[in-house]
């Protein structure tokens, strides 16, 4: 026989007083997706399942795929879009009353940081808890299920905050923080016409070595990050704005038309043209 024992929480992470809400489950596939630009009141977490996609916050594209945990601060501006030819699946939980120890109401993180994060050997303990969630919902009576799915949450959100400590002490590792430089350069350079080696030259590593360590730290070649920024950019553009789809293109540092509308419809599913009107009557 094994015992297990616990020691009281000397630093609780959620305030004694104050007990999070959780408000929906959602399972999505990748025929209903993508997901629109929206701008909860909710704090949410968002769990790719499966496949890969791009996820914008606050205007900040990131390539993201199976095991990538997005968390999302209450009133942030978010959408996702799946990457097209590929099955994707996500869940994603939203929050009510979520009050962390030193951070602002309805914060997973300090707005400084960065929110996504990989689930690494966590991932098969986050999908059971999703499951158990997803169970207690359906099994329970409505009076039970609500205090029961919360308690599951909280311990989600507390294991997915370890995880996040454990990346970040592992980030200080020297190829993720060259990663993370290439990233923060292409950020700011992706409307420029880039090449590869332009991109290594100007910042003084290999054209090989720069491909290699960006692909490692992100799933992407540096490239295809480029392009998912300017599709990104452009989804915003057509949404947000009534300029032309020549226009757009030109913005989005595409000098064909055509060959703009090519790239987007490969990699959203659908022409410049019905994304705006699909999501415009929405």
């Amino acid at each position: 026989m094994s015992i297990l024992t616990f020691n009281p929480a000397t630093n609780p992470i959620f305030p004694s007083e104050q007990k999070v809400q959780l408000s929906y489950l959602r399972f999505l596939s990748s025929d209903t997706l993508p997901l629109p630009a929206d701008c909860c009141g909710q704090a949410e977490i968002l769990f790719i399942m499966k496949g890969s996609g791009t996820c914008t916050i606050h205007n900040t594209s990131h390539p993201v795929s199976r095991g990538d945990i997005v968390l999302i601060s209450q009133g942030c501006l978010h959408s996702f879009s799946p990457q097209n030819g590929t099955a994707t699946q996500t869940s994603s939980l939203g929050f009510k009353h979520l009050q962390l120890k030193g951070l602002p109401q309805g914060h997973f993180l300090p707005s400084e940081a960065i929110p996504i994060i990989h689930a690494g050997h966590a991932y098969p303990l986050i999908a059971q808890l999703l499951q158990q969630i997803k169970k207690v919902i359906i099994s329970l009576p409505s009076q039970l299920h609500q205090e029961a799915c919360n308690h599951l949450a909280q311990a989600l959100i507390l294991l997915i905050l370890e995880q996040y400590n454990h990346t970040v002490v592992a980030n200080h590792d020297s190829a993720y923080t060259l990663g993370q430089h290439i990233k923060t350069y292409l950020d700011s350079h992706y409307l420029e016409e880039l090449s590869l080696s332009q991109i290594a030259q100007n910042l003084h590593i290999s054209p090989y070595y720069l491909s290699h360590i960006f692909k490692e730290c992100t799933g992407c070649s540096p490239m295809q990050y480029i392009t998912q920024l300017r599709i990104s950019e452009a989804q915003n553009l057509l949404l947000s704005t009534k300029q032309s789809i020549t226009t757009i293109a030109m913005q989005c540092g595409y000098n064909n038309s055509n060959y703009f509308q090519s790239v987007f419809n490969k990699l959203v599913g659908m022409p410049p043209g019905k994304y705006r009107n699909t999501w415009k009557q929405t």
